[in-house]
C-alpha cells in the first residue's frame, strides 16, 4: 500500500501521545470519553498514516510480502484492554501497538515486527510472544536441524550486536523431555515464544514525517530473526497474545 494525500504520516502530535500520559494517570472511562476526539483525530488517525508509511518502509527494506494494514486488527491493535482473564481491570492500554506481519489471516498469528508508543519511551522489536503446539514443535524441530539452527543463532546475535536491543529469555528452566539437553542449541529449546526488541526515549522524529525512517531503520536490524520464524513456522499456528 502506497501513501495517499490523506495518508501521509507527518508524524504523532503531543496531544496524542499527551493522552497516553492521561491514561496512564487516570485509566478510566469517564477520562476516555472525554478525550475521545482526541484519541480518533491526533493518535488513531496518525497511527493509520503511520502504519502506511512504515509499511512502505519496511517492505522495501525487509520483504517485500509484509503486511501493514492501517486499521483496528490489523496492524492497529485496539486500545481496549481485555480484562476477562486478568485480575487487572484498567479499561485501556497506556500505550499504542502496531503490529507487521506476513502471512493469511489474523495479523497476531505469525511471527511479526512490531512498535510499541509509550507516553515517554518507543519500543521496537521483532518475533513472537507466544507459540501455540504446532508452531512449538516447528520451532524446536528448526532448532535442532543443522541446516537451519544455526541461522536462528547468527540472525540473533546480529539483532542483540546493536545498542540496546536484547533477545527475550527462556520460560523454561530445562530442555522438554525428548530433546537432547546437551544439544549446542539447548539454551533455544527452552523457548516458549522468542523475540528480539529495545526500548528508546521518543527521538524528536517523533512529531514528524522522519519517525517511519527512524524505526524502520531499527526494525531492519532485528528483522532476521522474523524472517526466519516466518519461514520455520506453520502458516498459522500462533495463539493471539
Amino acid at each position: 500500500m502506497s501513501n495517499s494525500p490523506t495518508m501521509t504520516f507527518t508524524g504523532f502530535p503531543s496531544e496524542g501521545r499527551g493522552l497516553l500520559t492521561g491514561l496512564a494517570e487516570n485509566n478510566t472511562r469517564e477520562y476516555f470519553d472525554a478525550h475521545r476526539d482526541v484519541y480518533e483525530t491526533a493518535l488513531l488517525a496518525p497511527a493509520k498514516a503511520f502504519v502506511v508509511a512504515l509499511g512502505d518502509e519496511l517492505r522495501a527494506r525487509v520483504s517485500p510480502g509484509l503486511r501493514a494494514e492501517p486499521r483496528i486488527n490489523g496492524s492497529i491493535l485496539r486500545i481496549n484492554r481485555d480484562t476477562r482473564f486478568t485480575t487487572d481491570k484498567r479499561p485501556y492500554k497506556e500505550h499504542l501497538d502496531l503490529w507487521f506481519w506476513e502471512g493469511d489471516g489474523p495479523s497476531r498469528e505469525h511471527p511479526g515486527l512490531f512498535v510499541r508508543l509509550r507516553p515517554g519511551s518507543v519500543v521496537l522489536g521483532a518475533g513472537m510472544h507466544r507459540f501455540a503446539p504446532p508452531a512449538l514443535a516447528a520451532y524446536r524441530a528448526a532448532v535442532v536441524a543443522d541446516d537451519t539452527g544455526p541461522a536462528l543463532e547468527e540472525a540473533l546475535a546480529a539483532a542483540a550486536a546493536a545498542r540496546g536491543v536484547t533477545v527475550s529469555e527462556p520460560e523454561l528452566k530445562r530442555v522438554p523431555r525428548g530433546l537432547p539437553a546437551d544439544h549446542p542449541r539447548a539454551e533455544l529449546l527452552r523457548h516458549a515464544s522468542l523475540y528480539v526488541g529495545g526500548e528508546w526515549k521518543p527521538p524528536r522524529a517523533v512529531s514528524g514525517p522522519g519517525f517511519a525512517g527512524w524505526a524502520a531503520e531499527r526494525l531492519e536490524r532485528m528483522a532476521p530473526v522474523e524472517r526466519w520464524l516466518t519461514a520455520a513456522l506453520p502458516k498459522r499456528s500462533a495463539t493471539p497474545a
